[in-house]
């Protein structure tokens, strides 16, 4: 058994055995060899089927919803961490709720990739450019930290899209979602989407249709950017579930980038700042009014 396997075994088990949490939410063998399972344990000798490595992709933190107010730990990694610490601002959980076990991570195996190599499984090429493989914030760390080389804060060729006309920009936007086939995959994987009814899903009133319009298509994903603003934390979990590979991590860190910009926040770095969609300052930039 590896190191971290017989750490995050022995910390899970201790949490349940005295009633520290009720249930421990991490990753178990999955199905294929390159892709581990969602894990809930809930019982100290369930503590014994969890694994963490380096097939271990799902952001466990979409399950946090159902947990709401009560006691629980979870797996995560750096990225995942954000994604915890993201909900903690929107108030959407309380920190006193949530014990982290933090798993550094050096990179996600890709399952698609691996299965069409035969040497060693290449990593998710967003896990290449990851600027946060140790988590910051955990109760717990079950491996010991892992090198962090130097890596970008927004997707590279953002600032190549940036430079084109609107014309160019608005062109490769319509390209890029017309992969797209509306299976809200992404709205599902993503934690920072928690509202109980999603306007896709609205019938009073109906914002738009399911089909695989480009109309409907643009409507979905530009609402959604909107709606991400200043809650996505960049975790790429809409990305990896892609099942068309569509660009999405390019025109969510293009909102994210602004964020910043404007208000100096970014989502699910520090647990006390106020997210600027939550709250009203004097000095908040009104130019789009004008």
């Amino acid at each position: 058994m590896s190191g971290e396997r017989k750490e995050l075994r022995e910390i899970a088990r201790h949490l349940l055995e005295s009633a520290q949490v009720e249930v421990v939410i991490g990753y178990t063998a999955g199905p294929t060899r390159f892709q581990a399972a969602p894990f809930f344990a809930r019982r100290p000798e369930q503590a014994a089927y969890l694994i963490f490595d380096r097939t271990c992709e799902f952001n466990l933190c979409k399950f946090l919803h159902r947990f709401k107010g009560r006691k629980v730990a979870i797996v995560v990694k750096g990225c995942d961490e954000r994604s915890v610490i993201g909900l903690i601002q929107e108030r959407q959980i309380k920190r006193e709720d949530v014990i982290l076990l933090g798993a550094p991570c050096s990179g996600i195996v890709d399952p698609e990739a691996a299965a069409q190599t035969d040497g060693e499984p290449p990593f998710y090429s967003m896990c290449r450019i990851c600027s946060v493989h140790n988590p910051r914030f955990a109760d717990y760390l079950i491996a010991d930290p892992v090198e962090q080389p130097p890596a970008p804060e927004f997707a590279p060729e953002m600032e190549n899209l940036a430079e084109s006309s609107i014309n160019r920009r608005w062109a490769a936007f319509r390209k890029e979602m017309s992969k797209c086939i509306l299976c809200m995959a992404c709205r599902n994987l993503c934690p920072a989407c928690y509202c109980t009814v999603c306007f896709a899903d609205a019938s009073q009133p109906k914002w738009m249709g399911k089909t695989d319009d480009l109309s409907d298509i643009m409507f979905f994903h530009l609402g959604r950017f909107l709606h991400l603003a200043g809650r996505c934390t960049g975790c790429g979990a809409c990305e990896r579930g892609c099942p068309m590979n569509v660009n999405l991590r390019l025109y969510n860190d293009r909102v994210r980038k602004d964020v910043k910009e404007l208000f100096g926040f970014e989502a699910g770095v520090d647990p006390q700042a106020e997210s600027p969609m939550a709250c009203f300052r004097a000095d908040d930039p009104n130019n789009f009014i004008m």
